[in-house]
């Protein structure tokens, strides 16, 4: 398959059983560009993306555990992000907190995000954003500062707002994500999270909650780093990781002590209480 051509793009349909659409691998996320549109059909979920990288991303996705009952591709002239993306983002609830697009106008009980669905990972269907969310609750978070790292859409850091931090700051490295977040701070009204764009390493400061929903292998790299930014007796909470690599996660914070862990299917969430040794 050639990569699409000026005014086309690659459409891939992929259907799937439902509830499935929960366990797309979050690296596939980053390959389509624009992310996924879910919509129900005939009792299954059919996932459609446009990916930048046709081959890649099919490559990718029959190498990976998603179980699929079809996968289909088409070119297809390009349409309007905007009018896709309003017929097929729905508003959606993990625990108690709903999170729904800037057009959909019905209110619903408990806490709400308003998310404007971009090229940014992060519209609260994937596993691990649903298990950040849980172990976010067992953290008192009143006047907390949070420090949000690999932010996407800026889900997590708007939570951490609801449920009381003081300051949170938002970091990614995608400056399309950074941008995006930007518009979602705005729609809530979220004066105190700051967005920034910026690489791990050179994040300065510690905070008292750090979110990181990242993946294993830069867990793998950087986790000294990670660990560095909380303060004593402060709090980790880490997801994205499948439940292969649970050992190997645990073992990258030795210096801090496991207090809960969530899973998801095939994803793990781990809550740490960071911990500094008696010098």
């Amino acid at each position: 398959m050639k990569p699409s051509t000026t005014g086309y793009k690659t459409r891939v349909e992929i259907l799937v059983e439902k509830g499935h659409e929960e366990l797309i691998p979050e690296y596939l996320y980053g390959m389509t560009g624009s992310g996924f549109w879910i919509e129900e059909r005939d009792g299954h979920t059919l996932l459609r993306c446009y990916p930048e990288h046709p081959e890649t991303f099919l490559q990718c996705l029959h190498s990976s555990d998603l179980k699929m009952i079809e996968v289909k591709t088409e070119m297809e002239p390009d349409k309007d992000y905007s009018e896709l993306t309003r017929l097929y983002f729905r508003a959606i609830r993990i625990s108690d907190l709903v999170i729904r697009p800037p057009w959909s106008t019905k209110k619903g009980k408990g806490r709400e995000i308003v998310i404007e669905p971009g090229m940014a990972f992060g519209t609260g269907r994937h596993e691990s954003t649903r298990i950040m969310v849980k172990l976010m609750n067992q953290i008192d978070m009143k006047e907390k500062d949070v420090l949000d790292l690999g932010t996407g859409s800026g889900i997590l850091a708007l939570y951490a707002r609801l449920l009381g931090a003081r300051k949170i700051t938002a970091v990614d490295n995608d400056i399309d994500a950074v941008l995006n977040m930007k518009k979602n701070l705005v729609l809530n009204e979220a004066g105190n999270v700051d967005a920034v764009c910026a690489d791990l390493r050179d994040i300065r400061g510690t905070f008292d909650v750090v979110l990181a929903n990242l993946d294993i292998n830069t867990f793998a790299r950087h986790s000294t780093k990670v660990a560095d930014l909380v303060k004593k007796d402060g709090y980790i909470v880490v997801s994205g990781i499948l439940g292969r690599d649970r050992k190997r996660l645990i073992s990258l914070f030795p210096d801090s002590t496991l207090v809960a862990m969530e899973q998801k299917n095939a994803w793990r969430g781990f809550l740490f209480k960071r911990e500094v040794p008696v010098s």
